[in-house]
């Protein structure tokens, strides 16, 4: 009936692309980076912003100035969305103007 000892998938079962490293690629810190500036210029809040991105080891850093709370807070959430991306930093500052409305 079973095999004597321990139990072990057979590695032919799992065609799943997400199966295995041998099927997992992670993005590269320049793809993710591309990809996160075009979620930024689609953005309705962030198109306008004068942005920075860079990306080391995966991680997001976000800089430069944003006319609001809510378009800083939608550069993380694009940020974190992105595939591959381990951690953020977001460092835009909200425009002085702005902040007292």
């Amino acid at each position: 009936m079973y095999p004597p000892g321990p139990w072990i998938y057979p590695t032919d079962r799992y065609y799943y692309g997400w199966w295995g490293d041998q099927f997992r690629t992670e993005p590269t810190d320049g793809q993710i980076k591309s990809q996160l500036v075009e979620q930024l210029r689609v953005n309705p809040h962030t198109k306008d912003c004068d942005l920075r991105v860079d990306v080391k080891q995966a991680v997001v850093i976000l800089g430069g100035e944003a006319p609001s709370w809510l378009a800083k807070r939608t550069a993380g959430d694009d940020a974190w969305d992105t595939e591959g991306v381990v951690d953020v930093s977001n460092q835009i500052e909200i425009r002085h103007d702005e902040r007292t409305r």
